[in-house]
């Protein structure tokens, strides 16, 4: 009697296991797509039709899908654009021919996510945490929703898609003024010679711009293969000509380029072109012309 009652009781245990094992199976599959990419911990360049360029460091690669992306990454599109995940709450994507580097992109879902975009067209998707899009002209804020953000061609602009919006002046110091509300749908922009912000509905030019991916609400890239695993190819040192406008623009992360890039002056060629450029700049007169030290005589 005993063995036939532990029979039973292991019979039941094993049915129950394994009918919840079965229970679990749809859900488990259902959210592969976020658990492969959560996996990585690390914000994944997730859809790349073509390879796109990446400066890291003072070098460059190319960079396709897969790759990691590292904060102060600067990422540069061709003819098709691209996006960047860091969870199914934080989304990025790149228009065709736009320039931007990645200042904070966490999968942590709390940590802000903050792009800085020298050139194009970018779209962030920020779910529960807030987001910053900073151009030569404008600062973009949000606490939560998405928003899409033009850079270049005498026109910085934004639209915000979805969630209640902040955006302000930027000056030629980058320093950014007061701030303007934008609600649901509103679009502010700054035109050349036109130094005011207002808001109202976008223009015709604006819309018949916008990269046609863009119309569409952002979601997780599906069959991501080997996320956050993938090496970039290191192709080269970056040349002047490779960051030249990034390091003459207003942008926040001109503040690390010094340090980021000194490593090139022993180039020289970067450091001629640089010294032409930039040589009397604030940030770079002091490192291509230090002052020479006193010895103390005052003859």
């Amino acid at each position: 009697m005993r063995i036939r009652f532990r029979t039973r009781i292991l019979f039941a245990c094993l049915t129950l296991a394994a009918a919840t094992l079965r229970a679990e199976e749809p859900a488990a599959a259902e959210g592969a797509p976020a658990a492969q990419a959560q996996s990585a911990q690390r914000a994944v360049l997730t859809v790349a039709d073509q390879p796109l360029r990446l400066i890291r460091g003072a070098a460059v690669y190319r960079a396709g899908s897969g790759v990691a992306v590292q904060k102060d990454d600067i990422l540069e599109t061709a003819d098709v654009g691209a996006q960047v995940e860091a969870g199914a709450g934080a989304i990025v994507a790149l228009g065709p021919h736009s320039r931007a580097l990645v200042a904070s992109l966490a999968v942590d879902g709390k940590s802000p996510v903050e792009m800085e975009l020298l050139q194009g067209w970018i779209k962030v998707y920020a779910k529960g945490r807030r987001a910053v899009v900073v151009t030569p002209a404008l600062q973009v804020t949000l606490a939560s929703g998405s928003t899409i953000v033009h850079a270049g061609g005498d026109l910085d602009a934004v639209f915000a898609e979805e969630g209640d919006q902040q955006v302000a002046r930027v000056d030629d110091k980058g320093r950014a003024g007061p701030a303007l509300k934008l609600a649901v749908e509103q679009y502010a922009g700054v035109e050349a010679g036109k130094p005011r912000l207002a808001p109202g509905r976008p223009p015709h030019a604006f819309v018949s711009a916008l990269p046609p991916s863009f119309r569409d609400h952002l979601a997780p890239a599906p069959d991501v293969k080997n996320p956050g695993k993938v090496a970039p190819t290191r192709e080269r040192e970056a040349d002047f000509a490779d960051v030249d406008d990034w390091l003459a623009s207003t942008l926040p992360a001109r503040r690390r380029f010094v340090a980021r890039f000194k490593p090139r002056l022993s180039d020289p060629d970067f450091r001629k072109a640089l010294d032409r450029a930039l040589g009397r700049s604030p940030e770079w007169k002091p490192v291509l012309h230090p002052a020479k030290a006193s010895d103390g005589s005052l003859f």
